[in-house]
């Protein structure tokens, strides 16, 4: 296994590895402490019609106005039709990549990751989100609408069984301490 660098930053000011789930976050690594959901009919194989995307779009409100964070991705229509809501109501979100934080936020890691989410916010903001990626910053993201990989990594965050960071053995979740 190769050497990862270690953390000179909270993950709110710089990406961090974290090895023993083997992702790489940046930003408010502290919603993963919080009760989280996924909105199931946005996984899979998706092609979704008009209706069928707005009732994506409502049980992810629902859900944001229940107090749960939304862990999400950003592959189809259907996730970003997910991804768009807790921006929409000033609340925070877990974003899963394929690829690099540079790919998806820009290599200053500012950029919102699609252009329809910059209606409700002009930037990223690592304050109060959360990208998790299995790929390292600079690495390109895999490009297909269909990505279980991804899908199963946001069921696993959103249940709490990602290995290393929810397991009965850690009874903590990665913190912004820096080690030096």
């Amino acid at each position: 296994m190769p050497v990862r660098p270690r953390r000179s930053a909270p993950f709110e000011v710089e990406p961090g590895f974290y090895e023993p789930a083997g992702l790489w976050f940046y930003g408010n690594i502290r919603l993963l402490e919080a009760s989280l959901a996924y909105i199931p009919r946005s996984l899979g194989y998706v092609e979704q019609t008009a209706s069928e995307l707005d009732a994506i779009e409502q049980e992810a409100e629902y859900r944001v106005l229940h107090s749960t964070i939304l862990v999400c991705g950003i592959h189809n229509a259907a996730q970003m039709r997910a991804a768009i809501v807790p921006l929409r109501w000033g609340c925070p979100r877990i974003v899963v990549f394929s690829g690099g934080f540079q790919f998806h936020l820009g290599k200053d890691l500012s950029q919102e990751p699609f252009l329809s989410a910059t209606l409700w916010r002009e930037c990223w903001d690592a304050r109060t989100d959360l990208a998790v990626s299995r790929r390292a910053p600079d690495k390109l993201p895999s490009f297909g609408r269909y990505n279980p990989t991804v899908d199963r990594l946001i069921m696993r965050l959103a249940r709490k069984e990602a290995l290393g960071l929810f397991s009965p053995e850690e009874s903590e979740t990665p913190k912004d301490t820096v080690k030096r």
